[in-house]
């Protein structure tokens, strides 16, 4: 036995999807896990539901919403209180996952293997990708690998990638033990990618385990051209090229960024504009969210180069090994830039 897993699922008002993520999570193949629900002040009656239809589960009730990063840290820290856990999955709670989904994560987290990515498509498009681990752009920029595009066994092999998706992510209990939890700071998004990149500064590695098939409904949370998921991207994009990168990386992603300032305003879902159009509307939100980012990303420097030293104080890989890094697992320049 590979050892105790705990699967830390996050809700908030939930109810039409708590309850199948559950019973699937449930039904696992593995022997040995306990789950815990993370409840970010649910007002559906969904707190509810956990609480009184699956008394096998841990509850962790918050007084408030916390969002992804905190509330996720929450049930990170009451999984890690068992001294049997090993391994810690994350899992968003609009998702249903395979019977063999963690018995297949586990499987791949071998040797130096200190995360790995599930295989995740869309819950009513399930012939079609949403995420096979992620990529890294030139600008600090991050995509699903894979993304919409239709499954047909071309990232069917159990590969090394850059990270995980924390929407259906396992963790080695030793790697959160010696790199941290999620950055509170990111609030929501691109913490999985920072959790990654410190983990690689740590000597770790990511594998894909493409048996281990999540089916996710994609944006359920903040809807996929929220100016509030516009805002976090880039703010925390911005964020994840100062702390993360090489300095000679960072002065190459400026013209990217840069090119962001213009495209960046564009509703685009992945590499294609949603409903092929552009409202004026959106297109007003979108482009004050773009710039609060941007400002609020700036005045967040200071702390981001304080985070920045102490990686570079401890990291085990030089500079070398990580432009390797950004060039094996980059996303590509056209998609670097719609991210």
């Amino acid at each position: 036995m590979a050892g105790r897993c705990h699967v830390v699922v996050l809700n908030w008002n939930g109810r039409d999807s708590i309850r199948p993520c559950l019973r699937s999570v449930l039904h696992q193949t593995y022997a040995a896990y306990r789950v815990v629900v993370v409840d970010n002040a649910s007002t559906d009656g969904s707190r509810d539901i956990v609480r009184d239809e699956f008394p096998e589960v841990t509850l962790v009730p918050l007084p408030e919403n916390l969002h992804f990063a905190r509330g996720t840290n929450a049930g990170l820290r009451e999984a890690l209180r068992d001294p049997e856990c090993a391994f810690i999955a994350t899992l968003n709670n609009d998702t249903r996952v395979d019977p063999d989904w963690l018995a297949e994560l586990v499987r791949m987290a071998g040797d130096r293997v200190g995360m790995v990515a599930s295989k995740m498509v869309f819950i009513d498009r399930p012939n079609v990708l949403n995420s096979t681990g992620v990529s890294i752009g030139p600008d600090g920029s991050a995509m699903d690998r894979g993304w919409n595009s239709v499954d047909e066994g071309q990232f069917d092999e159990a590969l090394d990638v850059f990270g995980p998706s924390a929407g259906a992510a396992l963790y080695r209990k030793d790697v959160l033990d010696s790199v941290g939890l999620f950055d509170e700071d990111f609030f929501a998004y691109y913490e999985d990618l920072d959790l990654a990149w410190r983990t690689r500064f740590a000597g770790w590695e990511a594998r894909f385990a493409p048996q281990a098939i999540v089916h996710h409904k994609y944006s359920a949370s903040y809807g996929s051209a929220n100016p509030m998921k516009t805002y976090l991207c880039e703010r925390n994009r911005v964020w994840n090229l100062v702390q993360n990168y090489p300095w000679r990386y960072v002065s190459m992603g400026i013209p990217w960024n840069l090119v962001r300032v213009v495209a960046g305003p564009l509703p685009w879902n992945g590499s294609k504009l949603e409903q092929g159009q552009l409202t004026r509307g959106r297109f007003g939100k979108t482009t004050a969210a773009m710039a609060r980012a941007r400002l609020d990303a700036y005045a967040g420097l200071p702390r981001a180069l304080a985070k920045r030293r102490e990686r570079e104080a401890t990291t085990r890989v030089d500079v070398h090994t990580i432009g390797r890094w950004i060039r094996t697992y980059r996303v590509s320049m056209k998609d670097a830039v719609l991210a």
